[in-house]
């Protein structure tokens, strides 16, 4: 494995364990998990410290400032978003408990997926560091933000209430990173077999012009082979995204949950100001930070998004590629067309569908279509605030 995606990794991992969200062991060298006593007696206090701190992070110095300098609506904005995030975050921990077993299965496969094929621990170089960055930069820009807009008003007891309020923000990037970990290493999968069924179909093109019986037949058995396994790894794959949905589900709802409500309030405070001072009238140091925080919350949301799209596109490059075969010379082995009717049967019976908890597909027309109701409310948040102010 390259060093810095390496390094990136662990620092996620020991990252999770610190803040309570793993409560089991990962062996860094191998990738085996597996339940300690340790690990769940740490995660267990670590959980019940985080649950009493939400509690009084409702009741401290920060949000009581927030409800002073704001006015109804942005009352009613920073209430939505962070009860929605509480909420979400507390449904989120403790499902980690009741889905442990399964969680953690899902992990060793992976695991043992990623030791038979190393070239995946390679091709998800570019994607681990863009994500890493794009948290790293987003949790920055938001402590800052927060930080000089209460420069102000700040005294330790505010101090301590922005470190809460950010370890809540925290938790919600290394759950969602979590999902894209994973959806990234099945992606890296998925690229390596339409390599393979490229080579297949390329020395299946070269038997046409095989002149020796006995080699051709030697060599379309081999092909023959070599395309069941395929076939039966993008099964094992797809089996381990079912199994992620499932064990995901109301994580992925959760941060759905999150993110629509996050990007609604983004938007608003991008048009009306954080203080009523609109971004357009006033380039202050606090609106400059607003600009680039907002830029940086919005590609991080991009860079997430895009994990779980490329999926559906490289599961519909390998249909793309199975087509070819059908543009063989009839006849050419026997066995070797009755494992490709199997496979693209296999795909035609079970078709890749990514879903939100049961609720809807997620695909670009989705996304579009939930984009489009974000923005939508987002100005009639804003109509009501001109209208009212």
């Amino acid at each position: 494995m390259v060093e810095p995606t390496k390094y990136m990794l662990r620092m996620v991992y020991f990252y999770s364990r610190l803040l309570g969200v793993l409560n089991f062991d990962i062996d860094v060298t191998t990738g085996r998990a597996r339940i300690t006593r340790r690990a769940s007696i740490y995660a267990a206090l670590a959980n019940v410290v985080l649950f009493s701190f939400f509690i009084l992070l409702s009741k401290s110095e920060l949000m009581e400032t927030m409800w002073s300098k704001a006015d109804v609506l942005h009352e009613y904005l920073y209430l939505v978003i962070h009860v929605t995030r509480v909420s979400c975050v507390l449904v989120t921990l403790l499902s980690r408990w009741w889905q442990r077993q399964h969680l953690i299965k899902l992990i060793n496969e992976l695991s043992r997926m990623a030791w038979r094929k190393p070239e995946v621990m390679t091709m998800w170089r570019r994607r681990v560091i863009m994500k890493c960055v794009s948290i790293f930069m987003s949790e920055v820009s938001q402590v800052v933000l927060t930080l000089v807009f209460f420069q102000n008003y700040m005294t330790i007891y505010l101090a301590i209430s922005i470190g809460l309020l950010y370890t809540l923000t925290a938790l919600v990037n290394v759950i969602i990173s979590h999902i894209y970990f994973i959806n990234l290493n099945v992606y890296c999968h998925y690229c390596l077999l339409n390599q393979e069924i490229r080579a297949v179909f390329a020395e299946a093109q070269s038997l046409e012009a095989e002149h020796s019986e006995a080699a051709r037949m030697r060599r379309c058995c081999h092909l023959a082979e070599h395309l069941d396994g395929i076939a039966r790894t993008q099964s094992q794959l797809q089996n381990l995204l079912q199994s992620t949905a499932r064990i995901f589900g109301i994580q992925s709802l959760c941060v759905a949950a999150i993110l629509y409500s996050s990007v609604m309030a983004t938007i608003y405070f991008s048009i009306v100001g954080y203080n009523g001072v609109n971004i357009s009238s006033s380039w202050n140091l606090t609106n400059v930070l607003q600009f680039f925080e907002t830029t940086v919350y919005f590609a991080d949301i991009l860079i997430t998004m895009d994990n779980l799209y490329i999926i559906l596109d490289v599961h519909a490059e390998m249909l793309t590629l199975l087509q070819q075969f059908a543009t063989l010379a009839p006849g050419l082995d026997e066995r070797f067309e009755v494992v490709y009717e199997s496979f693209q049967l296999q795909l035609a019976r079970n078709p890749l569908k990514l879903k939100l908890f049961y609720f809807y597909k997620m695909d670009r027309s989705t996304a579009v279509a939930m984009l489009s109701s974000i923005v939508t409310h987002s100005l009639v948040l804003v109509q009501y605030k001109l209208q009212n102010s």
